[in-house]
């Protein structure tokens, strides 16, 4: 094999390689030899078929078959013996036909990783907020779920439905003047202003006495998920049974055991603990933004180009998904186009500049994710969907990418961990008021927005 160093510019490298006939040649001889000892022909017993019988056959495809295996083979010996390490898939130009009795000539255009020299981390300086939670806050987080378990008894004075009213309903959907499937339902309670059913829906039944029929005329969203509704005008039959009103739940020991609770006690200390764990993971995410603009600012290493193109590329799709869906964000308003992807493409640099560092301290330092923290998002994730766990399960089993996808963050959150391990971090007791306030201060630099993702 011989290899000729055409071009390396920055992290661009170009090959050329040749593989003499003579070795193909001889690989492909000792391949038909293989294919002849297994072969099954008709009038021929097992390995004593023709040698000229076999070539007739078998050696364009072995010929094929050779020829891929020796270009994979002399990339791995060249990526081997000058420590090459490809940051994309190597794009391989042959030069003539592979499949000629010739020598095998070709191309080879690679980007490869950049060298990162890992700085010590000890002279990076953070600050971890620390807010304690009191009585008050934890009696607010109890009236959240009081509220949110609410119920429903029917009005003793007669008057007309308002807002906040549950409604005891039947109704009927129609399209066209046709009836269509799913779009009735009989005793169906309703909260009158809560957004349960499609825009404008709810709005009409206010002001309705018990025993009211009306016609209530919507039209479903174009995002709507069943495309055959999405867009829609429809008319929907409706009779009011009867209007009810929301009970009040009072915190106490009945409120703890309906929720699965042996007391009070116990169900104000679970609560309190989750908003502890709340402030903790609001605390560490605003160090972590904190520690990735330190980094961003302390790394300027040169990135693959096809990297930067590709994140680019995904970032500007989902800002033009965004804007058609009309959430423009107000930095971004009155902007043009040639602005706006200027900005884009310095984000999806820092983005690529942070990924490959995490990816160098993780290896350099034995940093891995094993299979039980990635199933164990997993269950997390199939949970949010009763009844439905074994198909997310399925999906994940079936997807590896989805996997990756899952992968990815945890291997990131153990890197960013052992990096802030190993910073100088101080401590600074603040109320909880002040740590969201800085998180939301941190939130609205540009560098940190939800368009530039995790980094």
């Amino acid at each position: 094999m011989k290899v000729t160093n055409i071009k390396e510019e920055g992290l661009s490298r170009i090959y050329q390689i040749i593989i003499p006939y003579s070795k193909v040649d001889k690989a492909i001889e000792a391949r038909l030899k293989e294919v002849a000892l297994n072969a099954k022909i008709d009038g021929f017993r097992k390995g004593k078929v023709p040698v000229s019988i076999i070539k007739s056959r078998y050696e364009t495809q072995v010929r094929g078959e050779v020829v891929e295996k020796q270009v994979s083979e002399s990339i791995k010996n060249l990526f081997s013996e000058k420590k090459i390490r490809p940051a994309i898939q190597p794009k391989v130009d042959f030069e003539g036909k592979p499949l000629d009795e010739k020598d095998i000539k070709f191309k080879l255009s690679i980007e490869v990783f950049p060298e990162i020299k890992i700085l010590d981390f000890s002279n990076i300086k953070l600050q971890r907020l620390i807010a304690d939670v009191n009585s008050m806050e934890v009696e607010k987080a109890l009236k959240e779920i009081a509220d949110g378990q609410k119920s429903f008894e029917p009005i003793k004075d007669k008057r007309k439905s308002k807002k906040g009213d549950a409604v005891l309903i039947d109704f009927k959907g129609k399209i066209d003047g046709e009836y269509f499937e799913g779009g009735s339902a009989d005793n169906h309670q309703l909260e009158l202003g809560s957004g349960q059913m499609i825009p404008g829906f709810e709005d009409q039944l206010i002001g309705l006495n018990i025993n009211d029929k009306s016609e209530v005329k919507v039209t479903f969203p174009d995002n709507y998920p069943n495309k055959k509704l999405s867009g829609k005008k429809s008319i929907f039959e409706v009779v009011i049974k009867n209007i009810m009103i929301s009970k009040k739940t009072i915190i106490n020991e009945d409120l703890a055991k309906n929720l699965g609770f042996p007391d009070l006690r116990t169900l104000k200390e679970s609560v309190k603990k989750q908003i502890e764990a709340n402030y903790a993971k609001t605390s560490r995410n605003r160090m972590k933004r904190e520690l990735l603009d330190i980094l961003s600012k302390q790394y300027n290493f040169d990135i693959p180009k096809s990297m930067a193109e590709n994140e680019n590329k995904i970032i500007w799709e989902r800002f033009e998904q965004d804007r058609k869906a009309g959430r423009l964000d107000d930095q971004d308003k009155g902007k043009t186009d040639s602005q706006l992807k200027k900005e884009y493409r310095l984000i999806a640099e820092r983005r690529v500049r942070l990924g490959l560092l995490m990816q160098e301290v993780g290896s350099k330092n034995n940093i891995s994710v094993d299979e039980d923290e990635v199933k164990n998002v997993i269950m997390q994730e199939a949970r949010r969907y009763p009844g439905e766990e074994k198909k997310v399960l399925e999906f994940y089993k079936k997807n590896p990418e989805a996997l990756n996808a899952v992968r990815g963050p945890i291997y990131e959150d153990k890197v960013i961990d052992f990096i802030i391990k190993n910073s100088a971090v101080s401590e600074k007791k603040v109320s909880s008021d002040q740590l969201f306030k800085e998180i939301s201060k941190k939130v609205s630099k540009k560098s940190n927005k939800s368009k530039s993702g995790k980094k």
